[in-house]
């Protein structure tokens, strides 16, 4: 079963969308000129790929529309405000992101390059641990 956090595949065609939302691929074309919050890209050959996201989308539109009565342009309007309010948390998010702090305003240029190197291999073998395989028990 797949969710928000384990999505089945990377793409889904839009009848593999219309099956599992249960909206009809023609509604999903539709919705697509409606909601500029819904936009699966397209391949060379013009067919639709959805992403997870995407089937995320059409089932809060199909939500908005069938289950709670609105109208598009209600559902069109809270849609966008959704989308406004993660790009705010998500921006929000990464001004509250912590720094790595290296204090380099006491030292003089030599011991600012050494501390540099120190803290540069301490991080290439945080890297290379995160390479090799667990180890067995």
């Amino acid at each position: 079963m797949q969710d928000a956090q384990n999505p089945a595949k990377l793409y889904y065609s839009i009848s593999e969308v219309a099956e599992l939302t249960g909206v009809k691929a023609h509604v999903l074309r539709y919705w697509e000129s409606e909601f500029p919050t819904l936009r699966p890209r397209k391949s060379r050959s013009g067919s639709r790929t959805y992403r997870w996201h995407d089937v995320e989308e059409v089932l809060a539109i199909r939500d908005l529309l069938y289950k709670e009565g609105f109208r598009i342009d209600g559902a069109r309007k809270l849609r966008r405000q959704a989308h406004k309010n993660r790009r705010d948390d998500d921006a929000a998010k990464v001004d509250a992101a912590p720094q790595l702090a290296i204090q380099f305003a006491q030292l003089d240029r030599p011991e600012q390059i050494a501390r540099l190197k120190q803290e540069l291999r301490e991080i290439l073998d945080l890297v290379r641990a995160l390479g090799r395989p667990a180890a067995r028990r």
